[in-house]
Formats: C-alpha cells, sequence, structure tokens
C-alpha cells in the first residue's frame, strides 16, 4: 500500500506546489510529420495504456453524412494492408488485455491496456492502421449493419434516448452539436467507401492526432519506440475548424416537445456555459460539484421537499470541448399548466440566487469530492491517459492534466457565485416543455390530488 500511494502523492504534489508542473518522467514531444506525442513512466502501474485521440468526431461532419464518424471508429478495426481483421483484437487477447475506442461530438479515441510486454506491438499496430487501413466494400458494409442495430437498439428502443435526439434537434438547430455521434440510419446507409478514403486521409493522419502512453515503461526508449512505428509516416492529415461556441450561438426561447415517456410533464430551463478552454472552466466544475454532484441538490430540496411544487426536480451539468450547459429542471403531473411550471421553477431559480444552499464548509466538501476524484484516477493508467489527452484537445494545453487540483482549490465563494449570476441569473434561459404523448384518465381526472396526498 505504500508503494501504491508515491503517484498519488507525486500528483498531489505536482497540483499544489505549482501551476502546470508535470510529473517527474513525463515527456512530450511533436514528431516531424505532425504528431503530438506524451509519455508519462509509473512503474507502480500493473499494465501500459495507450490512447490514440483523433482530433475529429460527430460534430465535423459535413451534412447528409451523420454518424460517419461513428461508423469510420468501426472501420478502424477491419485490418490494413499487413494484418488480418482481428489482429489488434487478438493481441490484447493473448495478453490478456482491453481494447475499445468511443466517437464522441469532438474526437475519436482508440483505447488499450495490456501489460508491459504487449504494449510495443500496440504501437506497432496503431501506427500501422494509421497510413494502411484496409478500406473494402464489405468491411464498410458489414460495419453500417453493425452501426445500425446499435441505433435500433440505444436510440429507437428507449423512449427517454428519443426525447433526448429530439431535444438535440430542436434546441441546437443548425449547430453541429444537434444530432448525436450515432447520427441516423438513412446517412449511415448512405454512406460510401469513396467518402471513407477521404475522410480516412484528411483526419486520420499524424497531423490531427495525439498518442498518450501511460504506465510502467521507460520514457526514453518508449519515445524512440514512437518514433520508430510513426516517425516514417507522411507529415499529412488536418485537424478540422472548430465549431462554434455554444456562448454565442442563437438559440430558441422555447420549445415544446412530445414522447411516449411516462405520464409526467417536464419544465426545462437550460444556459449555455463556454468552452472547456474558458478562464471560468475550474468554477464552473465547483458549481456543478455543488448543484448537480452533490448530496443534497438545492433545486430538488426547494421544489419537492420544501414546497412540493414538483414530483421530483434537479440540476444537471453537461460539457463539450465547444461549450456546455446548466440544466434546471422540474416535473410534476400533467394536471398543471405551462405556465404555472415554468413560474414555479423561475422562483426556485431566483431563490438559488441567494445563496444560501452555499457556504464556505459545503465549497470545501465540494471541492473535496473534485479533488479526491482527481486522485483517484492515479490508480489508474487509462484515466492518467484520458486526462493528459483531453487536457490537451479540450483546454488547449496538456499540462492542465497535472494542475486541476490546483485550479479548483483556487476557487473561492465570491467565485462560484459570479459565475452563477452571470451564467444562470443574468440570462434568459432555454425553456423546453416535455409532454408525455399518452396520460391515463384517472391521472389527468385526479392528479391535482397528489401534493395533497403526499
Amino acid at each position: 500500500m505504500r508503494v501504491r500511494l508515491l503517484p498519488l502523492v507525486a500528483l498531489l504534489v505536482c497540483t499544489t506546489a505549482g501551476a502546470q508542473r508535470p510529473p517527474p518522467g513525463y515527456v512530450s514531444e511533436k514528431l516531424p510529420n505532425g504528431l503530438a506525442v506524451s509519455i508519462l513512466p509509473d512503474a507502480t502501474m500493473p499494465v501500459v495504456a495507450t490512447q490514440v485521440w483523433y482530433h475529429v468526431g460527430s460534430a465535423n461532419e459535413e451534412p447528409k453524412t451523420r454518424g460517419f464518424a461513428h461508423l469510420f471508429e468501426h472501420l478502424m478495426f477491419g485490418g490494413t494492408l499487413s494484418t488480418p481483421k482481428r489482429a489488434i483484437w487478438d493481441h490484447h487477447e493473448r495478453y490478456g488485455g482491453d481494447n475499445n475506442a468511443y466517437t464522441s461530438f469532438d474526437d475519436t479515441v482508440y483505447v488499450s491496456e495490456i501489460p508491459p510486454a504487449g504494449y510495443t506491438r500496440v504501437l506497432s499496430l496503431e501506427a500501422d492502421r494509421m497510413i494502411d487501413l484496409s478500406l473494402t466494400s464489405e468491411n464498410l458494409e458489414n460495419e453500417k449493419r453493425i452501426v445500425t442495430e446499435e441505433l435500433r437498439l440505444t436510440n429507437e428502443n428507449s423512449p427517454l434516448n428519443r426525447l433526448y435526439t429530439k431535444g438535440l434537434k430542436a434546441i441546437f438547430g443548425e449547430h453541429p452539436y444537434a444530432l448525436e455521434p450515432t447520427g441516423t440510419k438513412e446517412d449511415v446507409a448512405a454512406a460510401t467507401l469513396e467518402h471513407a478514403r477521404e475522410f480516412y486521409a484528411r483526419f486520420y493522419r499524424p497531423k490531427n492526432a495525439h498518442l498518450v502512453v501511460v504506465g510502467p515503461i521507460d520514457a526514453a526508449a518508449t519515445l524512440a519506440k514512437v518514433r520508430e512505428a510513426f516517425g516514417p509516416l507522411p507529415a499529412d492529415g488536418e485537424t478540422p475548424p472548430d465549431v462554434p461556441s455554444l456562448a454565442t450561438w442563437k438559440f430558441p426561447a422555447e420549445i415544446d416537445l412530445s414522447e411516449d415517456i411516462p405520464p409526467v410533464e417536464i419544465a426545462v430551463l437550460g444556459f449555455p456555459l463556454p468552452p472547456t478552454d474558458h478562464a471560468d472552466a475550474p468554477t464552473l466544475k465547483v458549481l456543478f460539484s455543488l448543484l448537480a454532484w452533490g448530496h443534497v441538490d438545492p433545486l430538488e430540496e426547494d421544489l419537492v421537499r420544501r414546497r412540493r411544487k414538483a414530483l421530483f426536480a434537479g440540476t444537471r451539468g453537461m460539457t463539450m470541448r465547444r461549450g456546455g450547459a446548466i440544466v434546471l429542471y422540474s416535473a410534476s403531473l400533467p394536471y398543471r399548466r405551462k405556465a404555472s411550471a415554468y413560474r414555479f421553477l423561475d422562483e426556485a431559480r431566483q431563490k438559488l440566487g441567494a445563496f444560501e444552499w452555499i457556504d464556505e464548509a459545503k465549497l470545501r466538501a465540494a471541492k473535496r469530492r473534485l479533488i479526491l476524484s482527481e486522485l483517484q484516477d492515479a490508480y489508474y493508467a487509462s484515466s492518467i491517459a484520458d486526462r493528459i489527452g483531453r487536457a490537451a484537445w479540450y483546454e488547449g494545453d496538456e499540462r492542465h492534466a497535472f494542475d486541476t487540483a490546483a485550479r479548483i482549490d483556487e476557487v473561492g465563494l465570491e467565485d462560484v457565485k459570479a459565475a452563477f449570476r452571470k451564467y444562470v441569473l443574468d440570462r434568459e434561459p432555454i425553456r423546453v416543455y416535455v409532454s408525455p404523448e399518452h396520460v391515463p384518465v384517472l391521472v389527468r381526472l385526479f392528479g391535482w390530488l397528489e401534493p395533497v396526498v403526499r
């Protein structure tokens, strides 16, 4: 246990003794072909985490190709000109490792965890599929079927997912975040091999990639292996232009939605937030911890427990690279007028502006929760690798992977209050009202009794 605490102590020292101080042995380099490389040795780790971050996601897709970034993620496992289709899977199974990938609005990331004896082969396999991927009609049609089935199971089969998809489209309109990374079945079905090859040549190249390696490795030797595997790749590729910031996007004032959900009506107030590299980002993390991630949500405390104006209520935070949102919501049985639901929610918002839900003790607790999460991540090579890749892409500086705790610790009570005023109290919200498509007659007739008998 004493040995295993060393990385925690080292990380704590790096995050409190001064800003932007990577741990000892950390290596960061950009190869001549444009590939960004980050290597963090830690002899106490049992496995090596290797991640390749491609800075392209669903928000960078063109019209009529929504879902293609996710589809291409699947194609990357189709083998190369020199390796069979299951080569990367077989290698990880041989060593008892794990291999996967995910696509978000802003990036596509390929992740590997494997014992030290197998990680150098992972480097060569990743370099191989960065330049020599086998793109065939057979592979494309097979992956289109798989992705379409995923869409059917996850989006179409869930009322809440259907509602979320509708909400994104209605709220974001023409913004690139308006469609989930899974895209649409129609666009996936229309995907062509020609577009796959063009997408691959533009975005899956060194200039648009970040390789992160964390674990029980020698940094200098690993860097030499990276140079050997990736160095010969051509210096081409491009990073797509940034999508518009949500902080400056024009949103509709009010939206009505309906879906086959349980018989409740939901009123929502949404407040857009700036990109993740904004100076307010650490303060907003603390605000989320106090509101949405704390043990007691002050909105729920007011609307549900004290005033009995809602069945449930709460606060949520969402974050993408080019912005996010604070969301206040309440739900009631479908007998209440929409205007009343919004009025109660607005009253609760104004009450939050009195800041009775926050004091120095609660602020310290919220910051401790965040810092504890940071320190717990130090036990996992994959979590540290993710933190490095995310800091580089989302915050513009990979060194922020190591000073998050220090920046959170610097947030004061007045900073949180100022952020809440700035983004919630002083802004006009996006109003969204959700109604169920089917309501039982008894609920419609006698739902008004609920606050009385509760």
